[in-house]
C-alpha cells in the first residue's frame, strides 16, 4: 500500500510526537505560529482498499466515512496558480494525538494530489497546521523562504494552502485557516 520510506517517515513521526522534545522551539521567528501538528495526509491509490488496510491496523470498529473534496464556488481550487476542478475522495481517522487523513485523486484534472501519486506513488503527501490570515500573513512568508504555493482552496468553514516543502523538508506543508474560529 505505501511505499516503504513513506511508512518510515509516518512511524518517525508519531514516535516524535508522542516523546515530547525537550530542544525549544523558537515561535517567534518560525514560519507557523504553532507547532501543534492536526493532521497527517496520505496519497492512496485506492481509499477503499487503504481504509481495510488501517482500520484492520488500529483495531477500528468501523471504517470511516469517505467524502468527495471538490471546489466551493466561493474560494475555488487553484493548482500551481490555475484553475483545477480537482477533487478527491477523503477520509479521516482520528487518533489519540493526531488525526491522519487519506486522500484518492479523482479522475484526471491535475493536482497536487494526482502529480505525488503519479510521481512519487503512495506515501505522506503532508503535514498541515492550523492558522490565522493564511493569504494575508502565510503565503508570502512561506513564498519568500523557498515555500512556493503548489495549491490552493477552500470550503463553506474555511480554506487551505498547500506549500512546496517538497525539497526542504520532504514534505508538504498544508496551512489550514477555519473561518468563525
Amino acid at each position: 500500500m505505501m511505499n516503504k520510506i513513506g511508512f518510515a517517515i509516518l512511524i518517525s513521526i508519531f514516535f516524535l510526537l508522542g516523546n515530547k522534545s525537550d530542544v525549544p522551539v523558537d515561535q517567534q521567528h518560525g514560519l507557523i505560529p504553532n507547532t501543534n501538528m492536526l493532521h497527517i495526509g496520505i496519497v492512496v491509490k485506492d481509499i477503499d482498499k487503504a481504509l481495510d488496510h488501517w482500520s484492520k491496523f488500529l483495531g477500528l470498529k468501523e471504517k470511516p466515512n469517505i467524502s468527495i473534496a471538490t471546489g466551493h464556488p466561493d474560494n475555488p481550487t487553484q493548482y500551481r496558480g490555475h484553475p483545477s476542478n480537482a477533487q478527491a475522495k477523503l477520509a479521516f481517522m482520528d487518533l489519540e494525538n493526531l488525526r491522519v487523513e487519506l486522500i484518492e485523486p479523482i479522475g484526471d484534472e491535475p493536482s497536487n494530489w494526482k502529480e505525488f501519486l503519479d510521481t512519487k506513488g503512495e506515501g505522506v503527501h503532508h503535514i498541515a497546521f492550523e492558522v490565522k490570515g493564511l493569504g494575508e500573513q502565510y503565503v508570502g512568508l512561506f513564498d519568500e523562504n523557498g515555500y512556493a504555493m503548489a495549491q490552493h482552496g477552500g470550503w463553506d468553514g474555511g480554506e487551505y494552502g498547500y506549500m512546496d516543502g517538497s525539497k526542504n523538508l520532504g514534505v508538504v506543508v498544508e496551512l489550514l485557516e477555519f473561518y468563525g474560529e
